[in-house]
């Protein structure tokens, strides 16, 4: 039940297993002496312990930092890098700025996501589990989230009109993802993806479980 500390390639990691995770991470802050730290949990298929690793959030971002830093600089060797974390440290940010964002974004934001990809599996290779990354250029994923909310409104608007169903093309799985949850709790409407690959497309249709008076 105790916690350990041990140091690897600068990156501390603090270890304790239990069948609360949420007191095995309190014996980790303690062990960390408050710092704020990044967990992962690692359960075994037999059900034991969960086992709770702890790691620094700081140092967890310098390293993403530093596996991000090569694979951006070869787009754009002035681009501007930072990396963040959200207020619960499960999610990590690599936010990048430059004058060549269309050369990180590609089509449909298709080379953003090549890199988010990328960077994660380098990240991903020091801890026990993947680590949640996400990589942005001058705003492009909340400018194109804010499209794509307006887009749909469009398309409930028109369905709402002559009850039929609409395609949206040209989106990305994590986009199709985005849609599908946008509508999870849709009193009327619902989501489905046809085709395959490249020709895979979100349809909005009205529910066929709804039957009218």
């Amino acid at each position: 039940m105790s916690a350990t500390n041990v140091q690897t390639s600068e990156l501390e990691v603090f270890t304790a297993s239990g069948s609360n995770v949420d007191e095995t991470k309190h014996r980790l802050f303690e062990q960390a002496q408050g710092r704020e730290l990044y967990y992962q949990e690692v359960t075994p298929e037999d059900g034991g312990a969960t086992e709770v690793y702890g790691y620094p959030r700081t140092q967890v971002m310098d390293l993403i930092y530093d596996m991000a830093y090569p694979v951006i600089k070869i787009v754009d060797d002035r681009a501007i890098i930072k990396v963040k974390s959200n207020r619960t440290v499960t999610d990590f940010f690599v936010i990048i700025q430059s004058r060549r964002s269309a050369s990180f974004i590609g089509k449909h934001g298709q080379s953003l996501d090549a890199i988010e990809t990328l960077v994660g599996f380098l990240v991903s290779k020091r801890f026990p589990g993947k680590v949640s990354i996400n990589v942005d250029v001058d705003n492009y994923r909340r400018k194109r989230q804010t499209f794509l909310e307006g887009l749909v409104k469009k398309v409930v608007r028109e369905i709402e009109r002559d009850h039929r169903e609409r395609p949206i093309h040209d989106l990305l799985p994590k986009e199709r993802k985005f849609v599908h949850q946008f509508f999870s709790g849709h009193p009327y409407l619902t989501t489905e993806s046809r085709g395959e690959g490249s020709q895979r497309t979100l349809y909005i249709t009205p529910r066929r479980d709804i039957v009218e008076d």
